[in-house]
């Protein structure tokens, strides 16, 4: 079954948000969602602008993007990036008596993330190169570039 057409930035948004299961209800160590819904929908924009400025270039939006999983995955690149950045800056380490305690350690586990996703993801960098050629070169058949041969073809009354 096909998923249905992207219509709208918030609804994406939204099916980012459930894919990385970012739910209150779900973060037992923070209080609240990791990802707000205006940093989901920036890093959305991002990867939208990542997908138009690699060749060949495009003008895709959120609604008539080609592939959502290539988007989805491509914007979830981008939050776990930011995240990372964020947990990186946040990390200490501190001892007090014998008591250690090291925060933020995920930060490494962001990193293999975003490499893991790079690399097999329908947003690794193969495979979106090979979806932009094919998306290009199915656009120019249809364009009316013409050929001698089907000038020659129909000027001598052969076809």
């Amino acid at each position: 079954m096909a998923a249905p057409p992207l219509t709208d930035e918030d609804a994406f948004a939204q099916e980012v948000r459930d894919f990385l299961r970012d739910h209150k209800e779900l973060n037992r160590l923070i209080a609240g969602e990791e990802t707000s819904s205006r940093m989901i929908k920036f890093c959305v924009w991002l990867a939208v602008d990542d997908w138009n400025t690699r060749l060949p270039l495009s003008s895709q939006t959120v609604s008539n993007f080609p592939s959502r999983p290539v988007l989805l995955y491509l914007t979830i690149i981008h939050i776990l990036t930011s995240v990372g950045i964020l947990k990186s800056r946040n990390r200490f380490r501190y001892n007090d008596g014998g008591f250690s305690v090291d925060t933020e350690t995920q930060s490494d586990e962001y990193l293999r993330w975003i490499q893991l996703l790079k690399q097999v993801s329908p947003a690794s960098d193969a495979r979106i190169d090979k979806l932009k050629i094919a998306l290009n070169i199915e656009g120019g058949w249809g364009a009316g570039v013409g050929s001698d041969y089907g000038w020659l073809n129909g000027w001598y009354g052969s076809a």
